[in-house]
């Protein structure tokens, strides 16, 4: 999978896991594929990445010891509500997909993970990303462009 060409600079992801060896995992496979990414193993790690830097797409675990990916995504939604988050998870259950969908997730994707199906996720929210950015740019510009009322 090629990275839009069009796009000045390559996407950032971010990938949260407590499982050292799913993180190592999923950011090699990301890497070669020209993403920036970003690492977090808790909950708390992944909040404090998500407000210093600028990122377009989060893979977050559901199951992880403290604050759990269902809260982390709560939280993330109330920092920046239009992120994508691709929740990854062992626990394929209704249960977990609708408290997901409730919060605003973008996509699930169960364990073990199949790298061609994740790649084609994360491609789909950039793009929907990059769709919802260019709006608002025009949008801008219609707007800073509209005359002055007399």
């Amino acid at each position: 999978m090629a990275l839009d060409k069009e796009k000045a600079s390559p996407p950032t992801i971010l990938v949260v896991d407590d499982n050292q060896d799913t993180v190592d995992i999923l950011s090699r496979l990301l890497r070669r594929h020209g993403m920036i990414v970003l690492q977090a193993y808790n909950g708390a790690e992944c909040l404090e990445t998500v407000r210093s830097r600028p990122m377009d797409v989060i893979l977050l675990d559901v199951m992880m010891p403290g604050m759990d990916g269902l809260a982390v995504c709560k939280e993330l939604k109330q920092i920046s509500p239009a992120l994508p988050i691709i929740l990854v998870t062992a626990k394929d259950d209704m249960t977990t997909r609708e408290a997901g969908m409730k919060l605003g997730v973008s996509e699930f994707v169960v364990k073990p993970v199949n790298h061609i199906d994740l790649l084609e996720r994360i491609e789909t929210q950039l793009s929907a990303r990059r769709l919802v950015q260019e709006a608002d740019r025009a949008s801008a510009t219609m707007e800073s462009e509209k005359p002055e009322p007399t």
